[in-house]
Order: structure tokens, then sequence, then C-alpha cells
């Protein structure tokens, strides 16, 4: 390996030389100092004693699937749980057939949406925390099925009187499929950001499913009162601005892990990177900061090597060999944490996208600036 010969360099390449390393070391800080924590969190200690808890589940024409779905719920291990169902005007025999259920399943609480309407999301989800018996509530969906039967045991296990909120992972079942991996990913690496942020005391998800949160958070803060209007986000956004550093949880314990079935759906990544821009705009301006730096020297680190490369040809091995250690350090988080919550065959996908979910994130952040600039001036 050459040594770089400054004697040879000009002013110009010097700043260049300084910004490549200045952004390398920041980088190596995201790696080593944030996402190192999630990799190397310790498994988790379960509290023999248990708290009440609501799973609030809305739904919409599933008539075909509803009787396992419920099976599967109210068969759990666990004996002091609700199970309430918000039908969101169905247009099968759904609310029918839960009627019927509910009349033997004393756990089973059915509730409806008089009419749809644009904030039906958001409607459902507060009519379920309104019906809800419990302190505690965690939401999933109806293509939400635990991968153990250990979950919610293991998951309400984790409360104690210091935390609001246990953060639990959640992706989508694997299937053949370009649109499927891509969800899987997507899902993925918000994961990884967001449960990094967690054990570094900068709380915040992008998922609102498979976390179990005090009930008190949401109506201490007049629930979706001033969020009626954001249209892809919903508990996200109260989660968001009441996390407290050091009263939030995050587990990587695969039991308590939750795959949804979804549709091979074109829309389904895009709803996902939208979602994901409004959470981050809905952010406080420390995190934002954060994101921000963490998305600007990662695009930067790359651009720059290739730019001193072209420059220097000379020394292509040295600056070559600063993006190794950076490719290298990357790809053991993303390969220990991949193994961790037990996800397969996605390593190399994973790696890739996280590289260039930067450029990804840019694209949406400028097209939905345009998008509310055209409907502001409409």
């Amino acid at each position: 390996m050459e040594l770089i010969n400054f004697q040879t360099l000009t002013i110009s390449d010097i700043v260049l030389l300084v910004f490549f390393l200045v952004t390398f070391i920041v980088q190596m800080y995201f790696l080593l100092g944030v996402y190192l924590k999630l990799v190397l969190h310790r498994k988790e200690d379960f509290n023999t004693e248990h708290s009440p808890v609501t799973i609030i589940l809305p739904l919409r024409n599933v008539e075909s699937g509803i009787r396992e779905l419920i099976n599967k719920f109210t068969a759990l291990p666990f004996n002091d749980y609700q199970l309430i169902v918000i039908d969101e005007v169905s247009e099968d025999d759904t609310l029918h057939i839960l009627n019927i259920l509910a009349e033997t399943n004393p756990r089973l609480k059915i509730t409806s949406l008089s009419q749809e309407n644009r904030f039906q999301e958001k409607q459902s989800i507060n009519i379920g925390l309104k019906g809800a018996s419990s302190s505690w509530i965690v939401q999933l969906t109806a293509n939400s099925v635990p991968v153990s039967q250990e979950w919610l045991s293991k998951l309400n296990g984790l409360l104690d009187d210091n935390t609001d909120a246990v953060i639990a992972y959640t992706n989508v079942e694997r299937k053949k499929g370009f649109r499927n991996l891509i969800c899987r990913l997507e899902l993925f690496s918000q994961f990884m950001i967001s449960g990094s942020r967690v054990l570094t005391g900068k709380p915040f998800v992008f998922s609102e499913n498979n976390v179990l949160f005090r009930k008190s958070m949401y109506f201490d803060n007049q629930g979706f009162k001033h969020k009626l209007n954001l249209n892809f986000a919903n508990l996200e956004l109260i989660f968001n601005e009441n996390f407290r550093k050091g009263r939030i949880k995050i587990t990587t314990n695969p039991e308590i892990a939750v795959r949804e079935k979804i549709e091979d759906d074109r829309g389904d990544h895009i709803k996902l990177l939208k979602k994901t821009v409004q959470i981050r705009q809905n952010l406080s301006w420390a995190k934002k900061a954060n994101l921000f730096l963490d998305d600007f020297t990662k695009f930067l680190l790359i651009g720059l090597a290739i730019a001193q490369i072209i420059l220097h040809p000379e020394y292509w091995i040295t600056f070559s060999s600063v993006i190794v250690i950076y490719f290298v350090v990357l790809s053991i988080i993303v390969k220990k944490l991949l193994t961790r919550l037990k996800e397969r065959k996605i390593f190399v996908p994973s790696f890739f996208y996280i590289l260039i979910k930067p450029i990804i994130n840019c694209c949406f952040f400028w097209s939905m600036y345009l998008i509310h600039r055209r409907s502001r001036w409409n």
C-alpha cells in the first residue's frame, strides 16, 4: 500500500482528503457507536409478574380466515388479556362471524366503525383504545400472526415500573418475488435505524405494530387531535412525540417478532417509504439532524472515495482500503443482526439496500415536497 505524499498534493487535494477522512470517521461512529449497540444488546430477563394487556386488531373483509385468526389469538398461553377487534366497515360477513365468536369467548370484544371516512385508520385505533380495559396496549393487523406461542407472555415480561413501551421486531413473511424482498429490506432497515436510536437515548419508531405501550400515552396527549391530516403514520406520531430516554425498551428476541402476510402489491413498498418520510418529518430537530448526518455522510463517503481514486489513481489501494474497512464493519453488523432476528437469505440485498437507502430517502423527500407544494397552490 503506497502512502500518500502530502508534498505533491494541492490545497484543494488536501481539503478533499480531509473531507473524506472526516466523513469516514463520522460513518465509523454511526457503525460502532450506534448500530453496534443493537447487535450487542443483551438478551432480556423476563419478569414473572404480568400486567393485563389489550390487543387491538383492526380488520376489514376477512370473512374467509377470521375464525382461524381469532383462534390463534385466543389460544395464546397468557391468561390476563383482552382482544378488541374493530371491523372497518366490512362488505362481507366478517362482522356477523365476529359477533358469533364473541358469544362464546369472554376475552373477545367486537366493535365497528359506523361509516367509511378519510380518517378510518385513526378512528379504528381511537375506538379500540377507548374500549380497552387494560392500561397496556399492543396493536397488530389482521395480517399479523405471532410466530411464537410465547409472544405475548414474553413481550409482557419485559415490562416494569420504569418502562413506557417495549418495541419488538415486525416484518413480512418471506415469499418469492422482488416486491416481497424489497418490503423485507425496508422493514429490516427501519428496525435497525430506530432500534439503535432507542439504545443511544434518541428513541423513535417507524412501525406502530408490535409495540406494547401505556394507554395513558395516547389519552394524556389528546390522541390524534392535531394529526388527522397525516395520512400514512398513526400511532407512530404519538409514540415519537412522547418516548423518553431510558423509558423505552427494544427487543431483538425472534420469539417476540411478528410476521405479516401481505399480498404481492407493487404499492406496499411505496407506502412504507411515504410513511417513513412522514415520520421523519415529524421527529424533533435533534433526531432529524442525526438521521440526516448518517444519510449524508454515508452517501458522501462513497462519492468522495470514487473522486479520490479518479484524481489520484496512484493511491487507489489506500483509498479502496478505507472503503473496504467500512464495508467489512457494516457487513458484520448487518449479518449479526439478521442472525439474531432469524431473518434468512437477505444478507447481501440488505447490505446493498442500506448503502443506497440515503438516495431512496432523498428521492422520496423531494417527491413528497413537490406533491405538498402543488396541493397547497391548487
